[in-house]
């Protein structure tokens, strides 16, 4: 059975507006199964025989009830530009729905900018696998209102660990702990051996590209800069992609969903002169984080560091959970129409971990895979609020791994992750 995504209430209002919508995102997120939902008619071009009806005359298309769902559409890269000009030629309102790649991984196709708009899916949020009620969302603190938050949740760091390792993808998470395991590792396998040739690019060395990998993976939540993971990568493994080759490895890795660069908050700049410019990395699920190094639970909980050099690894079990909840919010800033960006001074002193923002309301959110919070861990917050207060209304929140949800006199709210939602 299908199982409702949070983004559907968003792909309604997007074929009630456009005519045609792409649904960008990784393998194995869940693209074709919530696209068949608002279907009535499908070509799966991964498919021969309908990939060989489509090219023989992709007219067809368009003389099926309506919305036609276009899966895996970069079979015939020939089908952007077509439902392109279709559009041009006044396409009713939520005809097409296409899946796949991004037109910019093929040369030569217009962006279908203003004709074909686009929504990036992502392996299940916190909310999606319904771990608990959420008592606060994300929409009603982008309305900027005053509120105080209570609830309670029987939930602890365990739970979230467990999560983490089980993955978002939803036909990967319903399995034994054993397939989980197996099914990730062939997931990377994949990556290396299959989407990088879909997509014109030779591995010459794919030593070379698991080992960039892994250590992109060990600076998952940070700010590491590129040259450093290069090195990283180069005396852990010895083993390195050229600073060439490994940039045209992350740009293919981000067009096909594997990798997120979320760029930093850098609005204010009379206020803030020493705003740090480099984004903060993210693989698309944790779990292939915690693949990828070989990390158990057991090492994971006790404090111990993925075998990486230098400077990248202060506390993994904090990476790892902030990326947990970063996974999240992506979902629920999307849906919820908003920006999610991340926020460092130059020297490193001040940082907000996550700043969603939406018309005049900003919500600055801290992480914390820890139950208990002080001021200590609310000072950042509350100095970035004085500094902006007079151009936003500012909602401020640290995610916890707590089970008590609870509004602070500063107004901080404090925010077990299960709790929050998005809309």
């Amino acid at each position: 059975m299908y199982k409702k995504r949070l983004m559907d209430s968003l792909l309604q209002e997007y074929l009630e507006d456009f005519p045609a919508v792409l649904i960008e995102g990784a393998k194995a997120v869940g693209k074709t199964s919530t696209c068949q939902e608002f279907s009535k008619t499908e070509y799966h071009l991964d498919m021969r025989e309908q990939l060989s009806i489509v090219q023989a005359d992709a007219s067809i298309l368009f003389r099926q009830e309506l919305p036609v769902l276009i899966d895996e559409w970069q079979r015939f890269p020939e089908i952007w530009d077509i439902v392109r000009r279709e559009v041009d030629a006044d396409l009713p309102l939520g005809s097409v729905l296409l899946t796949g790649s991004s037109p910019s991984l093929h040369q030569g196709l217009h962006s279908g900018s203003g004709r074909i708009e686009r929504l990036k899916m992502r392996p299940f949020s916190i909310e999606e696998r319904e771990l608990a009620e959420p008592v606060i969302t994300i929409k009603t603190l982008l309305t900027g209102v005053a509120l105080t938050v209570s609830g309670k949740t029987a939930l602890t760091l365990f739970d979230y660990i467990d999560e983490i390792y089980k993955s978002g993808f939803p036909g990967i998470r319903v399995r034994s702990e054993r397939a989980i395991k197996r099914s990730l590792a062939s997931y990377i396998d994949n990556i290396i051996e299959r989407d990088f040739q879909e997509n014109n690019i030779i591995v010459r060395k794919p030593k070379a590209l698991m080992a960039w990998l892994k250590t992109y993976a060990a600076a998952t939540a940070t700010t590491t800069n590129f040259k450093t993971i290069l090195e990283a990568a180069l005396v852990n493994e010895n083993i390195s992609p050229s600073t060439k080759t490994a940039t045209s490895y992350r740009d293919l890795l981000q067009n096909i969903g594997i990798i997120e660069e979320l760029q930093p908050w850098i609005k204010m700049g009379k206020i803030f002169s020493n705003i740090a410019k480099a984004p903060k990395h993210f693989l698309l699920d944790p779990a292939l984080s915690v693949t990828l190094l070989n990390i158990t639970r057991e090492t994971l909980l006790a404090g111990q560091p993925p075998k990486v050099i230098g400077t990248l690894n202060k506390s993994f079990l904090g990476q790892i959970f902030e990326s947990f909840v970063y996974q999240s919010l992506a979902v629920y800033a999307e849906v919820n129409e908003a920006e999610l960006s991340h926020f460092r001074t130059s020297d490193g002193t001040r940082e907000i971990d996550f700043i969603i923002e939406k018309d005049d309301v900003i919500v600055l959110i801290e992480v914390k895979s820890k139950s208990a919070i002080t001021t200590h861990d609310v000072r950042h917050l509350n100095w970035f609020e004085e500094k902006v207060k007079g151009e936003f209304k500012v909602q401020k929140i640290i995610v916890t791994t707590g089970s008590q949800a609870y509004t602070r006199q500063d107004g901080v709210h404090v925010v077990p992750v299960a709790l929050l939602g998005a809309i």
